[in-house]
């Protein structure tokens, strides 16, 4: 008897969520964060984006993003995110000039 896998979960907090429901993310970015996703829950975690790296670039942020990870989906995509237990909470998902990217309390 083994112990049972871990079951990941992605979470989107409603900044992000608005973001996908504003439309500005191209079908293609769509299909990205769908493969981010996937490869995150049938891959078995988060470290699954680390045997990726040319995929990903997944790496820890610093600062007042202690905590925190990003990986790179395009030229100027990135989703930022924390992990808690087996959640994986997408905070922000793309970077854009006009974005304020100071952590909210």
């Amino acid at each position: 008897m083994g112990t049972k896998p871990k079951q990941w979960q992605v979470k989107i907090e409603d900044e992000a969520a608005k973001i996908f429901q504003a439309g500005v993310l191209t079908r293609d970015d769509l299909e990205v964060i769908k493969e981010w996703r996937r490869t995150i829950i049938e891959g078995g975690g988060p470290e699954a984006l680390l045997s990726q790296p040319g995929r990903w670039a997944d790496h820890a942020l610093h600062g007042e993003w202690q905590g925190y990870r990003s990986s790179s989906f395009g030229y100027r995509g990135r989703i930022i995110y924390r992990i808690e237990n087996e959640i994986i909470t997408v905070v922000v998902v793309r970077i854009t000039p006009e974005h304020d990217y100071k952590k909210r309390k």
